[in-house]
């Protein structure tokens, strides 16, 4: 009875040691959001920047830029045009943006896919590690 009363009492510091544990790991996924949300916006600051931007000139009309194809990626010529080596934003800007992002192993990863049909989809990837292209898988059927 002693054994079973010393369980019970032992219980809440076992789930206090996981909470713990599951807390850890979500301050460190909040850790790693807030790197890259400072790497993105980085980014477009930089973008910002780019001497080869249109400028506004005060009462003009300047035409709404086209919103940027989703489905660019599936251009094959783009995908060989990429190389080990290149930037982020050099693959963006050659592939359009990702449909997602994931972060695996140190290496961030742009994922393009594009349903087809019920059962299938288009899928292609090019993995980056510290900004620079590392790995390329051209778009395949799945």
């Amino acid at each position: 009875m002693k054994r079973f009363t010393l369980a019970l009492l032992l219980l809440p510091l076992c789930a206090s040691a996981q909470d713990e544990h599951r807390l850890s790991f979500l301050e460190q996924e909040v850790r790693n959001l807030q790197r890259q949300v400072q790497s993105l916006s980085q980014q477009v600051n930089d973008l910002r920047a780019r001497p080869d931007r249109p400028v506004a000139v005060p009462g003009a009309r300047t035409p709404a830029a086209p919103a940027p194809a989703s489905d660019q990626w599936v251009n094959a010529k783009l995908w060989k045009s990429l190389r080990p080596g290149m930037s982020e934003l050099e693959v963006i800007s050659a592939l359009g943006p990702p449909t997602s992002m994931r972060e695996q192993d140190g290496a961030r990863i742009l994922l393009y896919a594009l349903e087809i049909g019920s059962s299938g989809f288009l899928g292609g990837s090019v993995t980056l590690r510290d900004r620079s292209v590392t790995e390329i898988r051209a778009p395949t059927l799945q």
